[in-house]
């Protein structure tokens, strides 16, 4: 099982092809279906987000440290 916020890409035999799993933990709510999905949207696109942001800014930090 991945901690939390890594991704790992494994392929299968069976079916001959890669999947990946991601295991961040989003909640969506709302008073309606729809809401609650297009709250999950928005929360997981801020998780993606900040995410990247921070990977990034590790490779900053890093590519600084090597000057």
């Amino acid at each position: 099982m991945p901690r939390a916020n890594h991704i790992v890409i494994e392929f299968d035999e069976e079916t001959q092809g890669c999947y990946i799993i991601w295991r961040p933990i989003i909640i969506g709510s709302g008073k309606t279906k729809r809401e609650s999905l297009e709250d999950l949207r928005e929360a997981a696109h801020f998780s993606i987000d900040t995410l990247i942001t921070r990977e990034l800014m590790s490779i900053c930090n890093d590519e600084e440290s090597l000057e």
